[in-house]
């Protein structure tokens, strides 16, 4: 998978039309790294039936949460990010601790 095949439009979709062709939309599946990304920002992801385009659009729910409630998710996936990022290089470290001991 390559980030180079979606796109990510800032708003989001009332009419599940693609803004490309204008066809049906229709909703994909995530995966794990884009359930954990949407929990920040809510994206949807979508694709084109006519041109079978792959895009992220913001959820309606978007719009409609207050700005404290936007500022805690960025807050909490921040924090998410950074204690997954210090588990991995813990592991890191520990492993070239050992092989050097």
């Amino acid at each position: 998978m390559k980030i180079q095949e979606y796109k990510i439009y800032l708003r989001y979709l009332d009419d599940h039309k693609c803004p490309d062709c204008g066809e049906k939309l229709e909703r994909r599946p995530r995966r794990l790294w884009q359930k954990a990304v949407s929990f920040a920002l809510p994206l949807r992801h979508y694709k084109c039936s006519g041109c079978y385009q792959s895009f992220f659009a913001f959820s309606p729910l978007w719009n409609q949460m207050n700005p404290v409630e936007k500022i805690i998710r960025l807050l909490a996936t921040a924090v998410i990010l950074l204690a997954g990022a210090y588990i991995i290089l813990r592991i890191i470290f520990v492993i070239l601790y050992i092989i050097m001991a």
